[in-house]
């Protein structure tokens, strides 16, 4: 039990850390005008973030000696995989429907965005990391894609694993990486919070129903995208449409 007490130390401190920084770096970020610094710093939370939310995962669970967990979830997890409803295993169908119904969402956000007064006070401080330009717009898409693959690994696995070896209750494990992935995300605002704590109980849910961290991961990159790509690009057309 020493090992993974120790780990999970290592983790919570890495992600205080993160936060701090990532506060900071926001609010530099928010500054600056000049897209080829906004690009930098694009690449800078990505590298970071994979780091912190991919390679300790993978070095601490190799040093457990369970990097099988990432492909089948342990069997600390039976209770809590017990308690929800089981979810078909991700088949081209079922990834086709969550791809439409995102889609769908996010050109019907965009329409709305697109009706809001333009001095109508924002509530999630999020529009700064918009993309500007194509450029940006990959690096984006890299940023989401990475956050959706080593978060997911991070808090649906990794977190609620290490703290089930030190003697938490699998619901316990899952409801405290939970508010932490929703802490994580503070430099967006206490709505960012609330809403990000929110989709981390989604992603939690997806996670035990399904068995596995592929769904969750669907899901992640598609709200990224969606949230960061689509829905900005429809409420831009949709603007300029009604210029």
């Amino acid at each position: 039990m020493l090992l993974p007490a120790l780990l999970l130390a290592a983790a919570l401190a890495a992600c205080m850390r993160f936060v701090r920084n990532d506060v900071r770096s926001f609010a530099r970020f928010k500054a600056a005008g000049d897209t080829g610094a906004r690009q930098r710093s694009f690449l800078r939370w990505t590298r970071r973030a994979a780091v912190t939310f991919l390679g300790m995962p993978l070095l601490g669970l190799a040093l457990l000696g369970r990097l099988d967990a990432i492909l089948a979830f342990p069997p600390e997890f039976a209770p809590a995989m017990a308690a929800v409803p089981a979810m078909p295993s991700l088949s081209a169908g079922y990834a086709a429907g969550v791809l439409a119904a995102v889609a769908v969402g996010g050109i019907v956000g965009g329409l709305l965005a697109a009706r809001r007064r333009p001095g109508r006070p924002k509530r999630l401080d999020i529009d700064a990391m918009v993309p500007r330009n194509r450029a940006e717009a990959l690096r984006v898409a890299l940023l989401g894609a990475n956050a959706a693959v080593s978060e997911e690994l991070f808090f649906r696995l990794y977190l609620p694993l290490l703290a089930a070896l030190v003697g938490a209750a699998p619901w316990l494990a899952f409801l405290l990486s939970t508010l932490l992935f929703g802490a994580m995300h503070r430099y967006q605002g206490a709505l960012g919070v609330v809403l990000t704590t929110l989709l981390g109980a989604l992603f939690a849910f997806a996670a035990l129903a399904s068995g596995g961290l592929a769904v969750p991961i669907l899901l992640h990159l598609l709200v990224n995208l969606n949230g960061l790509i689509l829905r900005p690009a429809v409420k831009v057309l949709a603007r300029r449409r009604a210029d």
